[in-house]
C-alpha cells in the first residue's frame, strides 16, 4: 500500500490526523510550519534562551487544541495567533519580572553565535530596540506582517483585530520605527530606500 507523499497532504487532512493522533501529522506540521512560529517568536522577542521552548509550547497547544479546530485550511493563521498570543504572554512576563528586579533588563543572556555578521547584528539590535517601545499588539503587527511576511487578513484574524485597525496599526510602527534615532537602523533604511 502506497502512502499518500505528505509535502501533498492539505492543512485540513493535517489537523484531523492530529485530532485522531496520529503522530505523523504533527510532524508533518512541525516541518512546515515550525519556521514560521520560531520566526514570530524571534521577531517579537529578539533572541532568547526559551526560544525553543515557547515554539514547542506553540505546537503543544496545537496538539491540544486540533480537535476543535473548525477550519483546518487555517492552519497557518491558528499557529501564528497562538505564537502572536504566546510572545504577547512572554513580554509581559519579562516586564514584571523587570519590575520586580528578577534580573536588570527582563531578558535572559543572548546565546553564543558562531558566525557573527557584526553590520546585521547592530540593525537587529536597533531594531528591537525599537520594536521593544511599541504597544505589544503593534509589535506583533510589524513582526507579523513586515517580518514574516504574512498577508494582511491573516495577520488581522491572528491578532483579533480589523483589516482597518491592522493599517492603522502598521502605519504607527512605520512612522515610529522611521523617527527612531538608531543611528546603525537609520542607515540601512536609508541604504534599502536609495537601492
Amino acid at each position: 500500500m502506497a502512502r499518500f507523499p505528505a509535502e501533498k497532504r492539505s492543512d485540513a487532512s493535517l489537523v484531523a490526523g492530529v485530532a485522531a493522533g496520529e503522530r505523523e501529522a504533527l510532524a508533518i506540521i512541525w516541518d512546515r510550519y515550525s519556521g514560521l512560529v520560531r520566526g514570530v517568536l524571534y521577531g517579537a522577542l529578539g533572541p532568547d534562551t526559551n526560544l525553543d521552548d515557547l515554539v514547542q509550547e506553540v505546537f503543544l497547544a496545537l496538539l491540544q487544541g486540533a480537535a476543535r479546530i473548525q477550519d483546518g485550511q487555517a492552519l497557518r493563521g491558528y499557529l501564528t495567533s497562538v505564537a502572536a498570543r504566546l510572545a504577547a504572554l512572554e513580554i509581559r512576563k519579562r516586564k514584571i519580572r523587570r519590575w520586580v528586579g528578577l534580573s536588570p533588563s527582563g531578558e535572559l543572556p543572548e546565546r553564543a553565535i558562531e558566525r557573527v555578521d557584526f553590520e546585521h547584528r547592530e540593525v537587529l539590535r536597533a531594531l528591537l530596540r525599537v520594536l521593544g517601545k511599541l504597544s505589544k499588539r503593534r509589535r506583533m503587527a510589524f513582526v507579523l506582517r513586515h517580518v514574516q511576511g504574512v498577508e494582511m487578513l491573516e495577520t488581522a484574524a491572528s491578532l483579533g483585530v480589523s483589516e482597518s485597525t491592522l493599517r492603522r496599526e502598521l502605519e504607527r510602527a512605520r512612522a515610529f520605527l522611521l523617527k527612531a534615532r538608531e543611528p546603525a537602523l537609520q542607515e540601512f533604511l536609508s541604504r534599502r530606500e536609495g537601492r
